[in-house]
């Protein structure tokens, strides 16, 4: 059976932490970003720091340039950093310096930014432009960005994510974004801006996640494709029905962070206050099952392994929290669920 370890706080950034994210290659490598101007690599297994890399350094006139989102490529061989100089970094994993970086095409508000890496391609990235409204486009092999997509939104894109081939609205474009403005709008497009679906939640959101499923397949069971909305409330949306239920357990408290497991099984969220909670999914809807851990500050990002081993959470409390989930989900030590 399944059996969560206890949290550990590390504490390696003199500044908020912003973002974390998990390799997809390696399953213990983990990296966070801070308002120190810093990007961590870490050991999940060993709970340990493994290298800091620079980013951001003090500016002339004294203040720190920071980091507000931060992502491995597909490859899992360069980490992405989105800073509050406007700027998109490129590091090297291995070789532990940046390589490449882009200016003056990424958004630098306070807030964590919105940054994705295609899952499937090592090369493309996007992620919210200058004014927060639109879309900066790159391909990592170019010097500079791809291309722009401007005023994709009226409102700040908190929160952006790549659709898989399983989604109805997806069709036969080789590559679909999905982008979440603050007010609730979510816009599902191709890379150079075409719309392809669009749908409002009624409320302020932060953050969208996706059902791993494919949507066609899981409703002959029973077992509808969602999108879970963050922010006020957690909404679920389903294309073709609507908003199917809310999720408010949360309170006042925003929420700034959705994720499910692998299987789409469990639903994890992060909210103000610094705590996580998690939901066991239903054919048609979530029930709650409590709290997990809690930071002394805000928690801003969360992200799990690709196994589904560990939770990581990145707080305001300028700590990291990581937290042991069980054994993988694969291989001769999987573990498997009933419901």
């Amino acid at each position: 059976m399944q059996q969560e370890g206890t949290v550990k706080f590390l504490k390696f950034h003199q500044g908020s932490v912003r973002g974390v994210a998990f390799s997809p290659r390696d399953r213990y490598l983990f990296c966070s970003g801070a308002y120190d101007g810093k990007v961590n690599l870490y050991s999940a297994q060993r709970t340990e720091l493994l290298m800091c890399y620079q980013v951001c350094p003090i500016s002339t006139l004294g203040n720190t340039r920071n980091v507000n989102a931060v992502r491995f490529t597909s490859d899992g061989s360069r980490i992405l950093a989105s800073t509050t100089a406007r700027r998109l970094a490129v590091i090297d994993v291995e070789r532990g310096e940046q390589v490449m970086s882009y200016d003056n095409c990424a958004f630098n508000g306070r807030d964590r930014a919105a940054l994705a890496a295609d899952p499937l391609n090592p090369h493309m990235a996007v992620c919210s432009c200058v004014n927060g409204k639109g879309l900066t486009i790159f391909d990592l092999r170019m010097p500079l960005p791809l291309d722009f997509v401007y005023d994709l939104h009226t409102g700040v894109i908190r929160d952006i994510t790549f659709v898989h081939s399983g989604w109805k609205f997806v069709g036969d474009h080789e590559k679909v974004i999905l982008s979440l403005s603050t007010d609730g709008v979510c816009k599902v497009t191709t890379l150079d801006g075409r719309y392809l679906h669009c749908f409002e939640v009624g409320h302020n959101a932060n953050s969208i996640a996706p059902s791993p499923e494919s949507y066609e397949t899981g409703a002959e069971d029973g077992f509808f494709g969602l999108l879970m909305v963050g922010g006020d409330v957690v909404s679920g949306y389903i294309p073709d029905v609507g908003i199917q239920e809310r999720l408010n357990e949360h309170g006042n408290l925003p929420i700034w962070k959705l994720r499910y497991t692998s299987n789409g099984g469990i639903l994890y969220t992060a909210c103000d206050g610094g705590i996580v909670r998690k939901y066991r999914r239903y054919p048609d809807h979530h029930t709650y099952l409590g709290e997990v851990y809690c930071h002394k500050g805000d928690i801003q990002d969360l992200d799990l392994s690709p196994y589904d081993e560990f939770l990581i959470t990145a707080s305001k409390d300028r700590s990291v929290g990581i937290l042991r989930l069980g054994a993988p989900n694969h291989g001769w030590t999987e573990y498997c669920e009933l419901s």
